[in-house]
């Protein structure tokens, strides 16, 4: 691969990929605290100012400070892939910053309302 510039190709741009293993300190996945998209994460407590983080794990900590967030707000936000926006987040749960918990379900039962199907199936049908 030839260039003007020389052949200094690998200095230009890394891209997204480069940028995710940098932020994540080499990183590529965890199974750490059963986080998926719709998990919701918030300040475990009041935190100090400044915070002695680095700035994606600080701004983290600042959304979730204002409400709780789910993993995937969280990573539209960062604009980082989920994967990482999930090893921050670990992260900080491990260091007492933050915590998880599952969104709220409106039915105990893994069962799914049978006249709430049957409904949305007549609707469909009238279409």
């Amino acid at each position: 691969m030839s260039d003007d510039e020389g052949d200094f190709w690998f200095d230009r741009d890394p891209g997204p990929l480069v940028r995710a293993f940098a932020l994540t300190g080499g990183r590529v996945g965890t199974e750490g605290h059963g986080l998926n998209l719709i998990t919701l994460v918030s300040t475990a407590r009041l935190l100090p100012e400044p915070l002695p983080l680095a700035k994606e794990s600080t701004a983290i900590v600042r959304m979730c400070q204002e409400r709780p967030l789910s993993v995937a707000e969280v990573s539209a936000r960062l604009d980082v892939l989920v994967a990482v926006a999930k090893i921050l987040i670990s992260d900080l749960i491990d260091d007492g910053l933050l915590i998880a918990r599952p969104p709220a379900r409106t039915d105990s039962t893994d069962e799914p309302d049978m006249n709430l199907l049957q409904a949305v199936l007549d609707g469909v049908r009238k279409l």
